[in-house]
This record gives C-alpha cells, sequence and structure tokens, in this order.
C-alpha cells in the first residue's frame, strides 16, 4: 500500500445505525482530518464529554452534505442517527490542501439562529436552515423527511422543551410550517423561504 506523504485516507468499515443510535467516533492519530460521509440518512454530529453532561450539537451530515472537520481537542465527538443510517468515517492528512472546516461552519449558522430574541423567529430559522441543507425542494416548498424531537430542537435553539412544542403549534396555526405526525415530515412553504436561503451558504 502506497502511504507516501501520508495522505490516503484511513477509512472505516461503514457505520449502520438504526434511528436514535449513537456511537463514539474515534480520535484521528496526529494531524489527519476526518470526514463524515453519508450513504443513506442523516446524521447529528455531537459533542460528548466524559464525566460531563455535555450532549452539544455541532453539525449534521448527509448524503449531500458531508462533513469535513478538525477533531475537537478538549471534546470527543458523536454521531448519533437521525435516520436509519449508513455513513463512513475516513481520515487523512493533506498538508497541502485548505478545507473549510464543517463543524466550525455549522457552529456559525447555529449561533446565527440563537442570536434571534424571539423563539419562534430562532425556530423558523433553525428550520430554513435544516430543511435547505438537510431537505428536499418541492413544488410546496422544502421538505425535511425527518424532524428533530422537540427536546433536541430545545437544545440547539437554546429554550425548553415546553416553550418549543408551544411555538410549533403557534407557527403551525398560521401555516408558516406544515407537520406530518405520520410520516414525521415537515415541509417549509416556498414563501417562508425565498430570500433566506443565501444567508445559510456564505460564499467562500
Amino acid at each position: 500500500m502506497n502511504t507516501k506523504g501520508g495522505n490516503n485516507p484511513r477509512q472505516h468499515r461503514p457505520i449502520c445505525l438504526n434511528a436514535s443510535e449513537t456511537v463514539l467516533l474515534d480520535r484521528p492519530k496526529g494531524r489527519e482530518d476526518v470526514e463524515i460521509t453519508v450513504e443513506d440518512g442523516i446524521v447529528r454530529i455531537g459533542a460528548y464529554q466524559e464525566g460531563k453532561i455535555i450532549d452539544l450539537t455541532l453539525a449534521f451530515a448527509c448524503k449531500s452534505e458531508p462533513c469535513r472537520f478538525k477533531y475537537p481537542e478538549e471534546l470527543s465527538i458523536r454521531i448519533e442517527a437521525i435516520t436509519e443510517t449508513k455513513c463512513q468515517a475516513s481520515y487523512c492528512h493533506h498538508p497541502e490542501q485548505r478545507f473549510n472546516d464543517g463543524i466550525m461552519e455549522w457552529v456559525l449558522q447555529l449561533h446565527i439562529v440563537r442570536l434571534e430574541t424571539n423563539i419562534e423567529s430562532r425556530l423558523m430559522k433553525l428550520f430554513q436552515l435544516l430543511t435547505t441543507r438537510l431537505g428536499i425542494r418541492t413544488t410546496d416548498g422544502y421538505l425535511l423527511e425527518h424532524t428533530l424531537s422537540h427536546g433536541r430542537i430545545a437544545e440547539i435553539i437554546g429554550t425548553t422543551r415546553s416553550t418549543v412544542s408551544r411555538s410549533i403549534s403557534s407557527l403551525r396555526k398560521s401555516n408558516k410550517i406544515y407537520i406530518d405526525e405520520l410520516k414525521n415530515q415537515l415541509i417549509l412553504p416556498a414563501n417562508q423561504i425565498n430570500g433566506h436561503t443565501d444567508m445559510f451558504h456564505p460564499s467562500i
């Protein structure tokens, strides 16, 4: 095997998870970068610290949105399957190659979401972010095929589960969002997306 320059990716066996299952991601060797590529499903990338109650959402990844990043020194990374998922973690080091850290990009965008003082505005910003990056564009708007739990949404936007539940109910009554309870899907109408997508895809 050719290992010249240490640039060949060190790939793990595929990771298969049922919805809500988690796996702790191996720490890379030396200065290797990590890339999560998803064959099917959606995964949440979270921060974990042994002995402490830390369950912080850092990023998401799906088939069209792989996530490449530097492994944080102070934290461990845990992958959670939002849906039934097949994914893979690869490790490699390209000292001459610059790339945008996927976790840092998501953290920045989630921080922008939390800057909104109104909870309903935070929810709408979060749904705009998730549906445009992880969802599917349809004639009705953007479809997010699998929604997050109200508890997870509360963690992401910095509020309580009960507040999220009340605010989502209000958004549904005002027809700003549509949720199919049986399919666990969310649709954000086109008129709630137009003019907002550019802010989530900054030019590099």
